[in-house]
């Protein structure tokens, strides 16, 4: 058979779901492809027939490098590149395809990008340049039970030491090889996405607790061997086991050659276990030192800078976020497109944004903490223009133009400028604030300008967070005037929606949406709505001076709805000052006043304040305080006052309208 560029191999097991996708992703290459199945009980193998693969099958003898090397002297084509099932490609195959055959023969192994997701955000996800793409019959192989590390026999590289890099992240997505020569590998332009240790689908497997048993296994013969260790820490930190996780990175540590490849990955991994159990200081001790060692190591200054800030030592730390977002001038670009062995060598394995929107929010924020109102709004505009859609850098950017005085409206109007990408206005022009000097990273001008043209906007994406950061800051009815369409509003939680519109003092609006969304459902599906979302409904009901509607009292569990016709009689008395403001005999007799109803009553009156209805705040207090007198026998003044409230909540207090 005629040799042709570029081969896929793969090993799966049940994986129906995903491989579709991924040779979808490929099917344009005009590859050949060899999928080894072992031991699948779905339509694995079925499906990767139709696409024309050769599937090959194998006992599986819990050994991933067994399965990969079936294939690999099989291989009919001059390169070999290994996928898993839960990979698919995003760019740079047709361009890898042209290039191939202009690799210099001095070139035998290319690493690819690997986007490893770990959550549902598009910042949730960790970068990784693994060695997937190499020459075929030029002696690789891989070698390990699990975490398998491709080696090539050869005489150059018979004594190379075994220990050697990894992608392998900490409570991410694992990948399957080490490389042994991390110093001459050019990156090639291949770009993949794995999904398969997303939080959700870990869930639906066992995959970590299959890893430990096998590297349990591998540690039975070699109990010394620091990359199994490193890879135990970081399948117990998958099982969220942070103590035995730490004690092993720690051995690991202490067993590795400070020269392996895999290194600077169990630094960063080991420092951010410490940093997620509060071991701020044992963190500090680590990272002044390794930091040093991998000065272009991003994640490392961005948990070093953690540390200090939480010593207080916050001019140090905003050097040192500083540090991370030099970073990425410091690495360059690697290039591929030449394929040189002068090539540098191979990224680290980091966190996306490290040496962008991650180091200039924390910067922004310790800015905004001295005063530097500008130069805080200048790096939130930085960390918005390396990902538009990053929560904390809109949610600071609200937050420091709230602090230097703007009006909500102004906010609003700043912000949704931002998102359209429209320049040109100086903070100090907004409302007359000039914050607190011109900063000290950035320019003396913000990258924002207040258009009144409200109908451009992005993506209904893009939207999402818009809204949500305008309401996080207080501008509700600028945030629910975004929503002017159905497909919008979809986008939106119902109950989200419901509480904007009740602090924005759209009850009327708040009791449709209610009726609309809330009633039929709990009815039909008899569910029960969370507690803040039935306090909503009711005082939706209220605002509009109504007594509860039926659909509301059906929908509200049994154990609390005495309480709210209670409530809802009383209030109604009080505000038609028919009676005493004493509970009737036929009251006293619905009332069974337990714990539950006691924490009940509380909360209405809370989320009333917070919901800024004062004065029927004020009344629902009255009448909770004359309930539990009753109740009691005796006069008694129950919880905290109004305004206490007002202060715990953050609400501005007045009395309320007599």
């Amino acid at each position: 058979m005629q040799n042709r560029l570029l081969g896929i191999h793969m090993i799966v097991q049940n994986e129906e779901q995903y491989l579709p996708r991924c040779l979808d992703s490929l099917k344009h290459a005009g590859t050949e492809w060899f999928i080894t199945d072992t031991g699948s009980s779905d339509r694995t193998a079925e499906i990767a027939r139709t696409y024309g693969a050769t599937v090959l099958h194998a006992r599986w003898e819990e050994d991933f490098a067994q399965a990969r090397n079936i294939s690999l002297p099989l291989a009919n084509t001059d390169w070999i590149l290994v996928l898993d099932a839960d990979e698919y490609v995003t760019q740079g195959l047709e361009e890898l395809l042209n290039d191939l055959p202009k690799v210099h023969k001095s070139i035998s192994s290319m690493r690819i990008t690997i986007e490893n997701l770990v959550g549902e955000a598009a910042e949730e996800k960790v970068i990784s340049h693994p060695v997937r793409l190499f020459r075929a019959h030029q002696g690789y192989r891989y070698t390990g039970r699990i975490h398998e590390q491709l080696v090539r026999s050869s005489p150059r590289k018979a004594n190379r030491d075994a220990d050697t890099d990894t992608d392998i992240i900490i409570m991410e997505p694992h990948s399957c090889e080490e490389d042994l020569h991390a110093e001459t590998e050019p990156l090639a332009p291949l770009c993949l996405v794995h999904d398969g240790y997303l939080a959700s689908t870990i869930a639906e497997g066992n995959k970590p607790r299959r890893n430990l048993k096998m590297i349990e296994r591998e540690l039975a013969d070699d109990p010394a061997q620091p990359f199994h260790l490193y890879n135990l820490g970081v399948t117990y930190c998958q099982l969220g086991q942070l103590e035995p996780a730490m004690d092993a990175f720690h051995e690991s540590l202490r067993r590795t050659d400070v020269l392996a490849p895999y290194r600077p990955t169990l630094v960063r991994d080991y420092a951010k276990v410490l940093v997620g159990a509060e071991q701020y200081n044992a963190a500090y001790v680590l990272l002044a030192v390794e930091r040093q060692r991998y000065p272009s190591y991003a994640d490392l200054h961005l948990l070093y800078g953690v540390t200090l800030e939480q010593q207080g030592l916050e001019e140090r730390a905003y050097q040192a976020y500083a540090r991370a977002s030099d970073c990425q001038k410091e690495l360059g670009n690697t290039g591929h497109t030449e394929y040189s062995t002068s090539t540098p060598g191979a990224p680290y394995v980091t966190e996306a944004g490290s040496d962008g929107y991650r180091a200039y929010t924390p910067m922004a924020r310790l800015a905004q903490k001295r005063g530097f109102f500008q130069e805080a709004v200048h790096l939130y505009g930085l960390a918005l223009d390396s990902l538009f859609t990053y929560g904390p850098a809109w949610t600071g950017l609200a937050d420091v133009l709230q602090q230097s005085g703007e009006t909500d409206k102004k906010i609003a109007q700043i912000l949704l400028s931002r998102a359209r990408g429209i320049e040109g206005l100086d903070l100090s022009e907004c409302s007359g604030h000039s914050g607190h000097g011109n900063g000290r990273h950035g320019s003396d001008r913000s990258d924002y300008s207040t258009a009144d043209d409200p109908n451009v906007m992005t993506t209904d994406e893009h939207l999402t967070h818009m809204v949500y950061v305008l309401a996080g800051c207080g501008a509700y009815e600028q945030a629910l005037n975004l929503l002017d369409t159905d497909a919008r509003r979809a986008r939106i939680h119902a109950a989200d929606r419901m509480y904007w519109m009740l602090c924005a003092g759209k009850v009327s609006d708040a009791l449709q949406l209610a009726e609309n969304d809330w009633a039929d459902v709990c009815v039909e599906q008899h569910t029960n709505l969370p507690l803040e979302h039935r306090i909503n409904w009711g005082l939706a009901c209220w605002g509009n001076e109504l007594r509860l509607s039926d659909s509301f009292l059906v929908a509200m569990p049994p154990q609390e709805k005495d309480v709210w016709k209670v409530m809802d009689r009383l209030l109604n008395k009080l505000s038609n000052q028919l009676g005493p403001r004493e509970p009737a005999s036929e009251e006293q007799q619905l009332l069974q006043w337990s714990p539950q109803a006691q924490m009940v009553t509380e909360k209405i009156v809370e989320q009333a304040v917070k919901t800024g209805q004062l004065t029927l705040a004020e009344q629902l207090h009255e009448l909770r305080a004359m309930i539990m007198r009753d109740h009691r026998g005796a006069p008694r003044r129950f919880g905290v006052s109004l305004q206490v409230c007002c202060i715990v909540t953050g609400t501005p207090w007045q009395p309320p309208i007599s």
